[in-house]
């Protein structure tokens, strides 16, 4: 297994969650201020919408960057592509789709948050 290959690509990723989350930071810093002073019920609405909305998705984005960190650090144990669950090799298809994962694709369908 090029463990390599796995590492830049969970580094890859994390570097494209990070630049994600500092541009939302810059959008909740304007949304903030504009929310200081909403029109009408209309304008209140959307901030409220948008301002949910862009929590939800850095929710799943924080998730997702500790789901690197873990998968890195299972580099660095010599764990990773061996599945949490059965204990088998993750599928190398499956590792260059989802780099993080922590199932092998038998164990996933089981497993409610793994995509």
């Amino acid at each position: 297994m090029d463990l390599q290959k796995y590492r830049e690509l969970l580094l890859k990723e994390q570097r494209k969650l990070m630049e994600y989350l500092k541009k939302q930071l810059e959008v909740e810093e304007r949304l903030g201020d504009e929310w200081n002073s909403p029109k009408d019920f209309e304008e209140w609405a959307y901030f409220t919408y948008a301002e949910n909305d862009l929590s939800i998705k850095a929710r799943q984005k924080l998730n997702r960057l500790r789901e690197i960190k873990e998968a890195l650090k299972r580099i660095e144990k010599g764990s990773y592509g061996i599945c949490e669950s059965c204990g088998s090799q993750i599928e190398p298809e499956r590792l260059e789709l989802i780099p993080w994962t922590k199932y092998c694709s038998k164990c996933a369908r089981r497993q409610p948050e793994e995509l």
